[in-house]
């Protein structure tokens, strides 16, 4: 087992050796190897390093017992390696060994063992063929031709040539006799592949969601006066209200789909409105619309979702207003 270096050499003690042993021998090699008796001298000053190392271990009990553990590894690493070496070098002696017994069988003459090989094949390539011979003819079921050429193969194998003439012309025989049912169930015939028709995939169903809301009208009475001043003349983006029902110029077409479709009617209503289609998850406006009075308009094409409705009645003019008051 390989050595290990460790404190208790650098102090040159035993392993179990007690605090008093290892106090004295820090005290003997300090004496020797103190800087102050060695002056100018490196290796002693190195030396003297290694042992206040080593007495600073040993003299501190938690750590000794840690140096003892790692001692207590490292030589069960170096023992468990060593065991393994010795384990690999003696699987290779007894590889190298083997050959050695292998060497000492003798081995036949080559052109003695080429010459049973060549009759061993003879045989066995004879065999085969009047196996294979009888086979077809159990199968035909020619039982008065199957005895002769039993006896024919027999003959030859005695002769060890090739099959006479007899047993050649037998196949003939057998091809001229009319086949017994050349019948083949249907079952056995192979029948070309042809996929089956692919399912025709069902028609994509798409529903559409539509509403109608009714626009309410507001009170009867309508003062003229307060109508004039909060009417308004133009639309939110400046310009002027257009002349049919419909989207407002100028404001984004939001939420574009195909799932919902919205009716706004405003036939029961004297006034033009102004319309938001808010959309309640976005928390943002995405339609813009205007009304015609007595008329209804109709949002298509709108993403499936939630919306409000927001209106604004948008007063008319003096005429409108006197037509209210007319009795």
């Amino acid at each position: 087992m390989g050595k290990i270096h460790t404190h208790y050499d650098n102090l040159k003690v035993a392993r179990l050796a007690p605090q008093e042993v290892i106090r004295a021998a820090y005290k003997a090699l300090s004496q020797k190897y103190h800087p102050d008796k060695n002056p100018g001298d490196e290796k002693a000053a190195r030396i003297m390093a290694i042992v206040n190392s080593a007495y600073g271990t040993l003299s501190d009990p938690q750590r000794r017992k840690e140096h003892d553990e790692w001692i207590a590894a490292e030589e069960w690493e170096i023992a468990w390696l060593e065991s393994t070496h010795q384990e690999e070098n003696r699987n290779k002696r007894q590889d190298s060994a083997e050959p050695g017994w292998a060497r000492d069988v003798a081995q036949p003459p080559r052109r003695a063992r080429s010459a049973w090989r060549s009759v061993l094949w003879g045989v066995s390539l004879l065999l085969c063929l009047l196996l294979g011979w009888l086979g077809a003819m159990l199968m035909l079921d020619r039982s008065p031709l199957s005895g002769t050429a039993l006896a024919s193969a027999l003959g030859s194998l005695a002769h060890a040539g090739a099959p006479p003439a007899d047993m050649l012309s037998v196949p003939a025989a057998v091809k001229s006799e009319p086949k017994a049912d050349t019948s083949i169930d249907s079952w056995a015939v192979g029948k070309p592949y042809a996929p089956e028709p692919a399912l025709a995939r069902p028609p994509e169903v798409k529903v559409m969601a539509v509403a109608q809301l009714i626009l309410q009208s507001g009170p009867a009475d309508i003062n003229c006066e307060r109508d004039r001043e909060s009417q308004a003349l133009v639309a939110p983006n400046g310009e002027a209200w257009p002349e049919q029902s419909g989207y407002v110029p100028g404001f984004p077409i939001g939420n574009k789909g195909d799932a919902l479709e919205v009716t706004l009617d405003n036939s029961g209503n004297p006034w033009p409105a102004f319309i938001k289609l808010y959309d309640i998850e976005r928390r943002a406006n995405v339609r813009y619309l205007f009304i015609l009075p007595n008329d209804k308009l109709t949002v298509d094409k709108l993403a499936f979702g939630k919306y409000e409705v927001r209106y604004q009645k948008i007063a008319g003019g003096a005429d409108d207003c006197r037509a209210a008051l007319r009795p």
